[in-house]
């Protein structure tokens, strides 16, 4: 089945081990100031955090991100027709289509479907 977003693809950003803070709210504001972004989307379980990253003032500059929280770990997702020009009414459409949810409840799924890095 083709999706509207094309083929999902994960990348491993960080292993966020050293930059272990208290709490998941620290953990999450410390991510974002690396990138001097807010979070439009976050959706949170015991397990998971995703975001949907925006440069202010930019509707269309968002990107989705996911920490495993068991691993600390951080990862990208990327999808061929978007790229990171994702809007919230596109992250809504992945979140659904994609069924993303899966991925903040198990992020060792995400594991299975990552790419290497780009050199």
């Amino acid at each position: 089945m083709q999706r509207s977003l094309g083929k999902m693809s994960v990348y491993h950003l960080f292993d966020w081990r050293n930059c272990a803070n208290d709490t998941i709210q620290h953990t999450v504001a410390a991510f974002l100031n690396l990138g001097e972004a807010i979070a439009t989307r976050w959706i949170q379980t015991p397990k998971g955090v995703m975001l949907l990253q925006m440069v202010p003032d930019n509707p269309e500059s968002g990107a989705v991100y996911i920490f495993d929280r068991q691993r600390e770990n951080w990862y990208m997702l990327s999808f061929e027709e978007c790229e990171d020009r994702f809007s919230s009414d596109k992250f809504d459409l992945a979140f659904s289509e994609y069924k993303l949810f899966s991925y903040v409840e198990q992020p060792g799924l995400l594991l299975a479907q990552m790419q290497p890095a780009h050199a």
